[in-house]
């Protein structure tokens, strides 16, 4: 049986969720394009979840003080030129040495837009975090900077949209080994796949090895991905536990190391993950 299909909204459903006026939205339309797809001149437009939460965030990204031009821009996948990504990795340290965590949303919105999940991750990201990696000074100063940008980026993962999951449809899920609490990898690797319409389910970090396999079988995924980001958090275990169900495994991260696991899959970085992830599932389409 083929999933129901999702609510249709009227401009002036959505307008007043949004709150703004319709003729806003009108010339949102009319200045940005962001008409829902298949949207005829003459005749009611219809909405359907995707095209709330792109609008709800261009609304969100005006709030944070955007231009409404940009935060058209960065809804619809972006059209300025990325850069070079010096700049970027400064604007974003200084935002987070500010503790600044509304201009940290703005930087990073405008940042997944423009360059993607997958390079706004390796170029930018991960550079700005080892800048404010408050080890080993343990300085009060560089540790609130450090949480404010953890923060913010978490926050702008979760605001990327993700495809609708429907009853028992193919989903990848991703957990953190019981002694990981390192998340923003996993956080990044779910908003990448959900660019390439891959669903996933999250446990988070510290996950129990119980509590894994419960998700598992109660779940049903085609793959689970257990990150470690340290040597000493990366726990085998779970993963032998596992072979008995009928599910792909996947060990990512750089804290398995060079151990091989029969029947497991070895990934160390988002892009391996991704390139792995996105081939499974289209050989499987």
């Amino acid at each position: 049986m083929d999933p129901p299909s999702p609510p249709a909204w009227t401009a002036g459903q959505v307008a007043r969720n949004l709150g703004i006026a319709e003729s806003t939205l009108r010339t949102w339309h009319r200045r940005y394009g962001l008409s829902p797809p298949g949207a005829q001149p003459g005749r009611y437009r219809r909405y359907y979840p995707d095209d709330v939460t792109r609008l709800r965030r261009m609304r969100e990204l005006i709030n944070l003080g955007m231009l409404a031009s940009d935060a058209a821009r960065a809804v619809q996948g972006g059209e300025a030129p990325a850069g070079p990504p010096a700049r970027d990795i400064a604007d974003l340290v200084a935002a987070a040495a500010a503790v600044d965590s509304a201009r940290c949303d703005v930087l990073l919105d405008g940042l997944f837009a423009r360059r993607g999940v997958l390079d706004a991750w390796e170029l930018v990201c991960c550079p700005a975090l080892l800048a404010v990696d408050a080890h080993p000074h343990d300085d009060p100063v560089r540790i609130a900077a450090e949480h404010a940008l953890s923060w913010a980026l978490l926050g702008a993962l979760h605001r990327l949209p993700r495809p609708p999951m429907a009853p028992g449809q193919a989903h990848v899920l991703l957990a953190c080994t019981e002694g990981e609490q390192h998340t923003l990898p996993l956080a990044a690797l779910a908003a990448a796949l959900g660019t390439h319409r891959v669903a996933t389910r999250m446990l988070g970090a510290a996950t129990p090895a119980r509590s894994l396999e419960r998700a598992v079988m109660e779940t049903g995924p085609d793959v689970v991905v257990l990150w470690a980001q340290r040597a000493d958090t990366a726990a085998p275990g779970v993963l032998r536990t596992l072979a008995g169900y009928p599910v792909r495994r996947i060990a990512a991260g750089p804290g398995w190391g060079t151990e091989t696991l029969a029947g497991v899959s070895r990934v160390s970085t988002l892009r391996e993950a991704l390139a792995v992830l996105t081939g499974s599932a289209a050989d499987g389409s």
